[in-house]
């Protein structure tokens, strides 16, 4: 699985971004060099509509997710890019920062809308 042609050209272009750099300034503008970890470990992956069937829209209704859009020279598979927290990948204690003593740390794994192709069950696109 991978991600659409746009992401990929986007990549690129950071990294001739990044290839303009000088060395010291690449060295403090990269986060693993600073040993800095995020808060709770995650995962991320590309998702096509075909793993996700259903979503629900803003009006809370359940639709069904089109796994492709039509285009004029065809049809396209719409992509979801997807983070979900890690099970497996943070401390026994919990998440990492916090002052145990005091607060309960847990990685929760939020929603967000995005923009996709949906049908309603009255066939409506």
């Amino acid at each position: 699985l991978e991600p659409p042609l746009l992401f990929l050209l986007e990549e690129y272009k950071n990294y001739l971004d990044a290839a303009n750099m000088s060395m010291r300034v690449r060295r403090h503008s990269d986060p693993a060099r600073r040993g800095e970890l995020s808060v709770c470990d995650s995962t991320s992956e590309w998702v096509t509509a075909a793993e996700k069937k259903t979503a629900v829209d803003m009006s809370g209704a359940t639709v069904t997710v089109l796994e492709k859009v039509p285009v004029p020279k065809g049809q396209l598979k719409q992509y979801f890019y997807e983070t979900k927290c890690n099970p497996k990948g943070y401390t026994k204690e919990g998440c990492r920062g916090i002052d145990k003593r005091h607060w309960n740390s847990q990685c929760r794994t939020t929603q967000s809308y995005v923009r996709a192709l949906t049908m309603d069950n009255k066939k409506r696109v």
